[in-house]
């Protein structure tokens, strides 16, 4: 360090300051406030300085009046004057003393400088040498790769100080491009010089607010001079001298010194750069080689991406880096992240539609992105800009990863703080990025392989069909050509999303395939077998059947699952088929009475099964086609085909017309554009069939019409096996038709049968009612005459055949009351205890003759709105059942009320019993549970009992076990309720 006897600043005696310092010497007080606030950088609070302010002001040209060459002219001084250093107590000295002093310390500063080529090294020298020697405190500011300015050294006479002087470069920064101060000097390359700052001028500018002047004169800021640091015709940056002292004030000498200290500065410090550079060169030549050898071992998407991302993280000094792969369909898939949030990553990985990052998805563009700013990538890419801003400031890089063919993904970087590129940089993470790339194409080609030959095996295993593979770690599922021919697809190879496939499900089939999808995601290892529907992409429905198995991966959850799928579309029409017979037969057989009203929902299931439309015609009285039902899938287009039949152009080309005349199938599995036209002229009903069938209706040798199925796109063309199915259709549609014919023909006669019993009954009635009233007076004049004996009894029988002559003649015009629907009920108030004794008391000869005890437990009175006689002709039945087949043994009748006000009468017997499986018929028409032989009648009486009963809103329960008698229970509501019951059908 020089002597501090040697002042800079001091001038010879008498000796004439050069044009340059008589200038800066002259400044007026006014201007030295806005010369200062030039040179440190700042300009008042009320603006920028105006034209006027500044042509005071010392401007770089006008500090540097003096002969350019004055770096030249000190060397030339330096040379003839040897060095040497005044004594202590000599007096003013002289200009030799002087010159020798600035000629040891520039010597001394180059040997200091020379000594490092490290930068922090070289700088934290500089200001050393500069303080205190030749100013109190001293800064360098140097302009940084992303071409923004940095403070890197500061020096003061007090130690303390120096964080205030980095604080200073914090809070107000220096721009590369601004108009004064430092700024000035890095864009012009000029030296800037004030030689005294007066205290009350800058008081007077604090007190405006000027907080940067404020805090620059407090560490001490009497004189200022800033100076470039330039090499090789390149600004690297600015040094900055203050001096804070009374006594020193920097001159024009001073700032050449300055200046060819800066310039050896400069040279040492380009020195470094350049040492630091070619350090970093060898850095990456070793780094290029040892991630060479590692992507060498690397076989896998995840182990090249570990290896470019641990590489790039320490190589770099990036905060955020990801490795991305690029889908085929243009999407992007994270192969690995450092210092990007799960937000981020959602955003980066969304659909192909949704650019979250500039060049992303640009395949066709093999050059970086370089954006030193947050502002430059905004500027650049402002649909981005709100993503960008979510992830902080700094600079941004996105380098595409290039293959031998084709773009593999994408190497995103992100720093925190601004920052410039550099070419060597730069091509250090392109040399990164293509060997990614190199060893991304080598790890798909393992792995296709490996694939293939798994696909291979299933294909061995399972037989020729088509193979899938769903990979959960990379969301990518894979088909191949055959699989992709069975949708409708191009016959190639393929990889989707995963959930591709499953958007080919048929709607009904989709929610039980998803949900076992899911299943065996979570299990491993296991076996699954599926059978679905798929819509190809013609809109035609197919049939798959598929086996597959899942496998784990390293962590034991499943990794990937993989299968063969099979078209078993033709066995699921084989068995549709034989669903519509079945179906169709069960649709038949319900409507035994009207085939033709079930003839619209046969239609519709062939519609639904086989068959775009059905169309159902049959045979008219006077020998013509007549259209019943006609069904189509789209039901808008029914009405339209029911009435193609009656056309009146229609012409003998129809397949309906044809096949009803010549009585044989009629099969057009291509029709032409004519025959189209026959099918359907007119232009509201064409339909475009793509297949027409018409099939003959028969019975019994007779022709009854004709079932005619067409097919039109997307639905497949009727082939030979539909032919044999509509020909089953059609025989029991026919049979049905016969079947229908003959049960209205046995309805007719079992209408003529009642009509006739009805008529017979009521004609019978006349001479019984005759006979009984003969017999009551023969009986009377007996008794009148006293006689008796065998002529009584023979009376008594004969009086007991025609009552029961009466009650089967009665019976038979009840039946065939019922069959016609002509029950009449007479409802009045009738008290049902009495209606019970009444029956009890004259059947108590018939329980006597059959030996059985009579317990009767009846209330007082149980009265509601039922018709008396016919309750009584109930009670009488069920009594005379329980004597008939209880003989010997005890018959108990009982009543009451129940729940919901209901009336009930028991009749129990402990006799033979009933078998369980006669229980359910027991109450049919002429039905009976034991034999005629043995015990005689016409099975009515329970059958009219249950009528008239239900008629009357009640029922008629039965209990029975074989041996262990049987309980009639009649219950019947006590208020009158609607006979609901459907009348018999009536002939027409």
């Amino acid at each position: 360090m020089p002597e501090p006897s040697v002042e800079p600043s001091a001038e010879l005696p008498g000796e004439t300051p050069p044009p340059g310092a008589a200038h800066v010497s002259r400044l007026a007080d006014a201007d030295v406030s806005s010369g200062l606030a030039l040179a440190l950088g700042s300009l008042p609070p009320g603006g920028e300085v105006s034209a006027a302010d500044t042509s005071s002001m010392a401007d770089p040209v006008a500090v540097n009046d003096a002969p350019p060459a004055c770096t030249q002219d000190v060397k030339s001084a330096f040379a003839d004057a040897p060095m040497r250093v005044a004594p202590q107590d000599a007096g003013v000295p002289s200009r030799a003393f002087v010159e020798e002093g600035r000629f040891a310390f520039l010597a001394r500063a180059g040997e200091v400088l020379s000594s490092s080529l490290d930068e922090p090294t070289v700088l934290r020298q500089l200001v050393d040498l500069v303080v205190p020697g030749l100013a109190d405190w001293c800064v360098v500011d140097l302009v940084t790769s992303a071409g923004t300015v940095a403070r890197r050294a500061a020096a003061h006479r007090d130690p303390a100080l120096v964080p205030a002087a980095y604080a200073i470069a914090e809070r107000w920064p220096e721009r590369v491009d601004g108009p004064t101060g430092v700024s000035g000097v890095l864009r012009t390359g000029q030296p800037f010089l004030v030689p005294d700052v007066p205290e009350a001028h800058v008081q007077a500018a604090v007190a405006q607010g000027d907080a940067r002047l404020a805090e620059s004169w407090r560490l001490g800021c009497r004189s200022v001079m800033l100076v470039p640091l330039e090499a090789r015709g390149r600004v690297l940056g600015c040094l900055s001298l203050m001096s804070g002292e009374t006594e020193r004030r920097y001159g024009e000498r001073d700032l050449a010194l300055a200046r060819e200290l800066a310039r050896r500065a400069a040279l040492s410090l380009d020195n470094a750069l350049l040492y630091g550079e070619s350090r970093q060169a060898q850095a990456r030549t070793a780094r290029l080689q040892a991630v060479t050898a590692a992507l060498s071992r690397a076989a896998t998407e995840d182990a090249v991406a570990q290896v470019l991302a641990r590489e790039v993280w320490e190589a770099s000094g990036a905060t955020r880096v990801a490795v991305m792969a690029l889908e085929e369909n243009g999407g992007l898939r994270p192969l690995r992240m450092l210092g990007y949030s799960n937000e981020a990553l959602a955003r980066l990985i969304r659909p192909p539609a949704e650019d979250t990052f500039p060049t992303a998805r640009r395949e066709c563009q093999r050059e970086a992105g370089w954006f030193s700013s947050l502002e430059e990538l905004s500027r650049q890419h402002p649909q981005v800009a709100e993503f960008a801003r979510s992830l902080g400031p700094g600079a941004r890089a996105v380098v595409p990863l290039w293959g031998e063919t084709r773009m593999q993904g994408l190497l995103l970087l992100g720093w925190p703080e601004p920052r410039a590129f550099s070419a060597s940089e730069r091509a250090f993470l392109e040399a990164l990025a293509h060997q990614c790339a190199q060893a991304l194409e080598r790890a798909a080609l393992y792995e296709a392989l490996r694939e293939r030959t798994e696909r291979l095996r299933q294909a061995l295993v399972t037989g020729d069909m088509g193979t899938w593979r769903v990979d959960l770690g990379r969301a990518k599922e894979t088909r191949d050509a055959a699989l992709n021919h069975m949708l409708g697809l191009p016959a190639v190879d393929s990889s989707s999303a995963v959930g591709d496939f499953l958007s080919r499900l048929h709607a009904e089939d989709r929610p039980h395939v998803e949900a076992e999808f899911l299943r065996h995601q979570r299990q491993a290892p296991s076996f699954f077998e599926l059978e679905f529907r798929v819509v190809r992409r013609d809109g035609g429905v197919r049939w798959l059947h598929s086996v597959g198995q899942s496998f784990p991966g390293p962590d034991g959850q499943v990794a990937y699952l993989t299968g063969a799928m099979a078209d078993i579309t033709r066995r699921k029409e084989a068995e549709e088929r034989l669903q519509l017979l079945l179906d169709a037969s069960r649709v038949l057989s319900l409507r035994l009475d009207d085939v033709e009203q079930a003839l619209p929902e046969v239609a519709k299931l062939v519609a639904n099964h086989v068959a775009t439309g059905c169309l159902v015609d049959l045979t008219a009285p006077d020998g013509t086609l007549r259209r019943v039902t006609a069904g189509h899938r789209a039901s808008e287009h029914d009405a339209r085909l029911k009435a193609a039949l009656s056309e009146p152009d229609l012409g003998p080309e129809h397949p309906a017309l044809q096949c009803f005349a010549s009585g044989e199938v009629c099969f057009l599995s291509r029709p032409d554009f004519k025959r189209r036209d026959a099918v359907s002229p007119r232009e509201e009903h064409r339909l475009s069939p793509t297949s027409v069938l018409s099939v003959p209706l028969r019975a019994r040798g007779r022709l009854l019409g004709v079932i005619t199925l067409f097919t039109a796109a997307p639905q497949r063309t009727l082939v030979a096996a539909d032919v044999t199915m509509v020909e089953e259709l059609a025989l029991r549609i026919g049979v049905a038709l016969e079947n229908a014919q003959l049960f209205h023909d046995a309805q007719s006669a079992v209408r003529l049968r009642d009509e006739f019993l009805s008529v017979a009954s009521h004609e019978l009635k006349t001479p019984l009612t005759s006979l009984i009233l003969q017999h009551n007076l023969i009986g009377r004049s007996l008794e009148v005459a006293g006689m008796s004996g065998a002529v009584t009894g023979r009376l008594a029988t004969a009086q007991r055949q025609v009552l029961r002559l009466t009650a089967l003649v009665d019976n038979l015009l009840d039946v065939s009351r019922l069959s016609l629907g002509k029950l009449a009920l007479e409802r009045a108030e009738v008290d049902l205890v009495q209606v019970t004794r009444d029956a009890v008391e004259r059947l108590e000869e018939v329980f006597a003759q059959a030996r059985c005890p009579l317990q009767v437990d009846l209330p007082r009175t149980l009265k509601g709105q039922w018709d008396a006689l016919r309750l009584d002709q109930v009670l009488v039945n069920l009594l005379t059942n329980a004597a008939k087949y209880g003989a010997g043994h005890p018959v108990s009748v009982r009543a009451g009320t129940g729940a919901d006000d209901e009336a009930w009468v028991e009749v129990r017997d402990q006799g033979i019993g009933i078998d369980a499986d006669a229980l359910p018929r027991l109450f049919g028409r002429f039905e009976r549970a034991v034999s005629d032989r043995h015990y005689g009648g016409m099975g009515l009486g329970l059958y009219i009992s249950r009528q008239i009963v239900e008629a009357l809103g009640g029922r008629i329960d039965l209990d029975s076990q074989p041996g262990q008698g049987a309980t009639f229970t009649l219950r019947l509501p006590r208020q009158s309720t609607p006979d609901t019951r459907t009348p018999p059908p009536q002939d027409s």
